[in-house]
């Protein structure tokens, strides 16, 4: 370990993270202050200190306020992964010291957490049904080794190899209980936006500025899979990230186009931020699907949340589309192995 780590662990303190991120979103050290309820002094030799312990400067003081140097974005950035680490600690700690009898423990990866997840709470409040809940977000494969150690009582995702297929069969059940359609858009300022009449070749997009996530996330995959279907070589994006909020709201700077799933983008496309491109052959939709296992099935908040998922998957499908029962329990198809 180098001098300089040793130097922040027994200097650094959370308190003076979370003073560097207050003060990048809020633009100067008066509004930062507010915020961390202290005086704009105090706030001032706050980061002069953080700033001695890094070694360099993090912010470039203008006369309306502060913005991050190129260090200091780099710092901020690390800082919030930090004190989100922390949040979420904090977050599994309380959860862990929640009852199963009185309350839901869910999984979800953001873009599900950000639109399904709250229309399934919604069915349950609208019915006086809603126990208390923690909902964890972050990556799959930290939420599936929740799962099996008993920190979740359920699991909401894609059904896809690349995100369940990491987990362990032991006793889980794999309910769908719907599809998410996946399409392709770019900014209404795009080159590819004034020619929606058309339908476009994938061929034709392969050169094409992309913004998507690195591998081996689904999207990415979706992606080569059909380029790999059209005889096409891989995509390299000009931009990845990992957040699909982060990467619609690069395309709508027109910075490129990106594949996303379709309830993360109605609102934006209602809006007119962003537009679909008429694509020739799309990715097959994508079934959502509840993970729990075989012995909770019919207890307290996961029989609540299954039954408000099969209540909004009747009222989504017409009768004569009801589709067949996907349930899944994975010792069961281990046995037949």
């Amino acid at each position: 370990m180098h001098d300089a780590t040793h130097r922040l662990l027994a200097a650094l303190r959370m308190r003076q993270l979370e003073l560097i991120s207050t003060l990048a979103d809020a633009g100067n050290m008066r509004a930062a202050g507010q915020r961390l309820h202290l005086s704009t002094a105090a706030v001032s030799k706050g980061l002069r200190e953080v700033e001695t312990l890094f070694g360099t400067a993090i912010f470039h003081r203008l006369p309306r306020g502060v913005v991050t140097t190129a260090a200091g974005d780099l710092i901020v950035q690390r800082a919030r992964v930090l004190l989100g680490e922390v949040a979420q600690l904090a977050d599994e700690l309380a959860a862990h010291g929640m009852p199963a009898d009185q309350g839901i423990r869910l999984g979800a990866p953001p873009f599900i957490a950000w639109t399904l997840v709250p229309r399934l709470l919604r069915d349950l409040a609208a019915r006086g049904g809603l126990p208390p809940v923690r909902i964890v977000e972050g990556r799959l494969a930290d939420m599936c080794q929740k799962l099996e150690a008993g920190d979740l009582d359920v699991l909401v995702t894609m059904n896809t190899p690349s995100e369940l297929g990491g987990l362990r069969p032991d006793g889980f059940v794999i309910e769908q209980i719907g599809t998410e359609e996946w399409t392709v858009v770019c900014a209404p300022a795009h080159p590819l936006a004034a020619d929606r009449r058309r339908r476009h070749a994938w061929r034709s997009l392969r050169d094409e500025a992309w913004i998507l996530p690195p591998r081996p996330t689904n999207a990415r995959m979706m992606v080569e899979q059909v380029m790999l279907q059209h005889g096409l070589a891989p995509i390299a994006p000009r931009i990845e990230s990992t957040n699909a909020i982060t990467n619609l709201q690069l395309a709508e700077q027109s910075l490129g186009v990106t594949l996303a799933a379709r309830c993360v983008i109605e609102d934006r496309l209602r809006r007119g931020t962003l537009v679909e491109i008429d694509m020739e052959d799309l990715p097959a939709p994508v079934p959502i699907a509840m993970v729990y296992r075989f012995s909770g099935a019919h207890r307290g908040g996961v029989a609540a949340l299954r039954e408000a998922a099969q209540r909004l998957r009747s009222a989504a499908t017409p009768p004569e589309a009801s589709p067949s029962s996907s349930t899944r329990k994975f010792s069961a198809r281990k046995s037949r192995a």
